[in-house]
C-alpha cells in the first residue's frame, strides 16, 4: 500500500487503539459491578457501551485503508459504522439521564408509581429511537446506489437525516441534562432524608461536574456535526488532526470520566422501604 496520508492514517490507528483500551475498561467495569444489579437498564448499560466502543474502534481502524484506497467499502457502510456508535453512546448517556431523573423524583418525594414508570419510559424512548434509525439505514442501502468515498460523508437524503437526527438527540439531551443537573445541584446543596450525608456530598460534586462536561460536549459535537453535514471533506479531508482532537476530547475522555464517576457505593444511601430495588434505575455505580 502506497502511503499518501501518513498523518491521517496514524491518528486513526491511534484512535482505534484508544477505543480498544476503553473497551477493556468497559468490560472491567461491567465485571466489577455490584452483584445485586439485576435491573434491565443497569445490565444493558455496559454491553451497549461496549458495542459502541468496539464499532468505533473498527471504524477508526478501517479509515486509513479506505483513505489510501487499499480497501473499498460503500459510503453507506462507512456512514453506518460512523454514526451507529454515536447513538449507542447516546443511549448510555440516556440511562445516566434517567438515573438523574429518578434521583430528582426521589429527592422531591414523588410517588413510587411515577418512579417505577421510568424504566418503561426509557424502554419506549430507546426502541423508538433505534427503530427510526434502522429504517433510515435500510432506506439508505436500498433506495440509493452504492457510493464510494475516501472519507465518510453524508451524501444521500437518509444519511443527511441521520446526521440531523444525531444533532437533535444531543441538543435535546444537553438541555435535559442541564435542567435536571441544575435542579439536583440546587436540591442537594441541602440535607436529604433519603440520602446519607456523605453520599449527598458525593452526588452533588459529581452531578455538578458531569452537568458541565456533558452539556458542553453535547452542544459542541452537535455544532461540529452540523458543519460536517455541509462539508465533511473540509474537516477530515484537509485537517488530518481533526478526528484525533474531536473524538478524543468529545467522546473518549467523557466516556472514560463517566465510567470512572459511576463508581459509588450505594450502601450509604437510605431508600424508602416501599422502594423496590429491582425497579430502580439507580444502581450501585450511579451518580
Amino acid at each position: 500500500m502506497a502511503i499518501q496520508y501518513f498523518n491521517y492514517d496514524v491518528i486513526h490507528l491511534v484512535l482505534s487503539f484508544l477505543y480498544f483500551l476503553l473497551s477493556i475498561f468497559c468490560v472491567f467495569s461491567f465485571l466489577k459491578r455490584p452483584k445485586k444489579q439485576q435491573n434491565t437498564q443497569q445490565f444493558i448499560f455496559y454491553p451497549l457501551l461496549f458495542l459502541g466502543v468496539i464499532v468505533r474502534a473498527v471504524f477508526m481502524f478501517l479509515q486509513p485503508f479506505v483513505r489510501e484506497t487499499s480497501l473499498i467499502i460503500p459510503n453507506q457502510a462507512n456512514v453506518l459504522l460512523n454514526t451507529l456508535p454515536s447513538f449507542t453512546f447516546f443511549s448510555t448517556y440516556l440511562i445516566v439521564l434517567f438515573i438523574w431523573v429518578e434521583i430528582y423524583m426521589i429527592s422531591y418525594g414523588s410517588m413510587m408509581r411515577s418512579i417505577k414508570s421510568l424504566p418503561i419510559i426509557f424502554n419506549i424512548s430507546t426502541c423508538i429511537m433505534y427503530i427510526a434509525l434502522i429504517i433510515l439505514y435500510i432506506l439508505d442501502f436500498t433506495l440509493y446506489k452504492l457510493d464510494y468515498s475516501p472519507v465518510s460523508t453524508f451524501t444521500t437524503l437518509p444519511e443527511i437525516i441521520i446526521g440531523y437526527y444525531d444533532v437533535g438527540c444531543f441538543i435535546l439531551a444537553s438541555f435535559l441534562f442541564l435542567f435536571f443537573g441544575i435542579s439536583l445541584v440546587v436540591k442537594f446543596r441541602h440535607q436529604q432524608k433519603n440520602f446519607a450525608e456523605d453520599k449527598r456530598k458525593v452526588i452533588l460534586q459529581r452531578i455538578t461536574f458531569l452537568t458541565g462536561l456533558i452539556c458542553c460536549c453535547f452542544l459542541l459535537r452537535a455544532s461540529i456535526t452540523c458543519f460536517a453535514l455541509v462539508d465533511l471533506h473540509l474537516i477530515s479531508g484537509y485537517w488530518w488532526w481533526f478526528d484525533g482532537a474531536y473524538f478524543t476530547v468529545l467522546e473518549i475522555v467523557p466516556l472514560w470520566i463517566m465510567l470512572y464517576l459511576l463508581q459509588i457505593d450505594r450502601n450509604k444511601t437510605r431508600i424508602p422501604s416501599e422502594y423496590n430495588e429491582k425497579t430502580s434505575l439507580i444502581n450501585s455505580n450511579s451518580a
